[in-house]
């Protein structure tokens, strides 16, 4: 990858600059947002302080993606970074990229050859290329479907070591080069890593296989969701449980499945095929025990009737309540999978409030995919529903509290110039 700018400086960005570590021999910089986050400058600082980053695996079939490296360079802000590199590695989330590459300097985004996308959303590419059409209009732009895994920090105060706990083993990229020499390097970088990586005709293709995309609206733009992590509860509640432990109701399923329609009609109009939403649950998410389901009922989900789609999706949700490939204990109990806690919104260090990554993330995914709708004329009732029910807990939240700073989180126009572009985009590729 010659030299290599990874930009982000959380656990992702470490990881992947392990990798990057173990397969090029070019110069690996990383960049950070020191000057305005108090964890990247403990990151920063951490790293300054010990000289070294270092990733550690949870489990020794992953040992590959563990070790203890250094970089070329750390860079403390966007605006230091006045270098050129061949590769630009997007490792922040997707509402992040705008505005970083509208801080990059000129010089460097003119001379790139390939931009990744490691998290991206539906229509990221788009939001790149019409960003970049001017400065560097024959830049390669490669989005994954989502990062490869799950990396975390488990000493807050040794934030330049990373744990890896979990890794997919499947995921999908696209270029929008048709013949990309870069895709075919990460492939036999993959093969390596024992990650099963498809590659698709297109950036947009990779985009719109990551489940989050499907069901995280459903699951936290509810009322029982919202209220949980706005508000609180006297008791613990669960994303992933039944109500009344959880906010999975027939309802929630019923919305679920019509956003996923709402989408495979977007798809429809950009030529992309439909994405089957069980077989992509169960065959490459949380697989589900043979008993629970036919093979048959998973292949042809798109055929059924609503309800039947419906009750299919509510029964693979039952049946991971449990992991049902743990071994129960002596009392038959098996692993608890579905108890994951909401986080709740919460103050940072300088007293602004700020909104958990679910459902903030999830806010910004489907915005994008309502402009996207608009834009080609496909009606979305569905997703303008949960977009309305999640904006209309931040302004509540605002009125009761108005002497509280928020962060931006909060601005109901805060996506604004991205929905811009992405709809420019559009309209050149479909006048």
């Amino acid at each position: 990858m010659s030299n290599t700018l990874i930009v982000g400086s959380g656990p992702v960005a470490i990881q992947l600059a392990q990798i990057c570590h173990q397969v090029t021999d070019g110069n690996i910089d990383i960049v950070s947002r020191a000057k305005t986050s108090i964890k990247s400058q403990r990151v920063y600082d951490a790293y300054q302080s010990e000289g070294y980053f270092q990733v550690s695996t949870q489990n020794d079939a992953h040992h590959q993606l563990s070790g203890q490296f250094k970089i070329h360079q750390f860079f403390k802000d966007i605006k230091d970074v006045d270098q050129e590199y061949n590769t630009l590695i997007m490792a922040c989330t997707a509402d992040a990229y705008r505005p970083i590459l509208e801080q990059l300097a000129t010089s460097t985004l003119q001379r790139a050859k390939h931009i990744i996308l490691v998290s991206p959303t539906l229509g990221s590419h788009m939001l790149i290329e019409q960003i970049m059409l001017e400065m560097n209009p024959d830049v390669e732009v490669i989005s994954f479907s989502t990062y490869l895994g799950d990396t975390r920090i488990i000493d807050a105060e040794q934030p330049h070591k990373v744990l890896t706990t979990g890794v997919k083993s499947k995921l999908y990229v696209g270029s929008n080069h048709a013949h990309s020499n870069l895709i075919e390097r990460i492939k036999t970088c993959f093969e390596q890593l024992k990650i099963q990586l498809t590659v698709m005709d297109t950036p947009l293709q990779a985009e719109i296989h990551n489940s989050s995309l499907y069901v995280h609206p459903a699951l936290f733009m509810n009322d029982f969701s919202l209220h949980a992590i706005f508000e609180g509860t006297s008791v613990p509640v669960y994303v992933y449980k039944l109500f009344p432990e959880g906010p999975i109701t027939m309802t929630l399923i019923r919305e679920m499945r019509q956003m996923w329609q709402e989408m495979m009609a977007i798809l429809d109009k950009l030529s992309v095929p439909s994405v089957n939403l069980l077989k992509f649950m169960v065959k490459e998410n949380y697989p589900v025990r043979a008993e629970t389901m036919t093979e048959w009922e998973i292949d042809h989900f798109e055929q059924l009737p609503s309800i039947h789609q419906e009750y299919l999706l509510y029964v693979r949700y039952t049946a991971i309540l449990i992991d049902p490939f743990s071994q129960p204990d002596e009392k038959g109990n098996y692993f608890d999978f579905s108890a994951v806690p909401y986080k709740q919104i919460e103050v940072d260090e300088r007293d602004i409030l700020h909104i958990p990554r679910m459902p903030s993330e999830d806010s910004y995914r489907t915005s994008i995919i309502q402009a996207i709708g608009r834009t080609l004329g496909v009606q979305t009732p569905m997703i303008d529903q949960f977009l309305a029910r999640y904006r209309a807990y931040c302004e509540s939240y605002q009125t009761q509290h108005p002497h509280q700073r928020v962060s931006a989180q909060f601005d109901p126009h805060a996506y604004d110039k991205d929905i811009t572009l992405v709809n420019q985009f559009l309209k050149e590729k479909h006048s």
